[in-house]
């Protein structure tokens, strides 16, 4: 899917496509997706996400748990940590 982005609405500068890791947190779950194809811009670094790759991504962490691997991530509370 090509997309034709738009100057961006922060610096004016390009945007162009790339493939990145995205982190998504739903309650306490977090799931993160690679080679996720969104518009970046090349001078802010401002991110712009496809409605269609948006839905995607939801529809992957609510229904589509059994398709990934597992990862195991260190935890920590500023609060309490020393």
């Amino acid at each position: 899917m090509k997309v034709k982005y738009d100057r961006c609405e922060v610096c004016s500068g390009t945007v162009r496509g790339r493939r990145v890791t995205v982190d998504l947190r739903r309650g306490d779950r977090l799931f993160v997706f690679y080679n996720v194809p969104i518009g970046v811009c090349s001078k802010c670094g401002e991110r712009y996400y496809p409605g269609p790759i948006l839905e995607r991504l939801d529809e992957l962490a609510a229904h589509g748990l059994n398709g990934g691997k597992r990862l195991s991530v260190p935890t920590f509370d500023l609060a309490t940590a020393k």
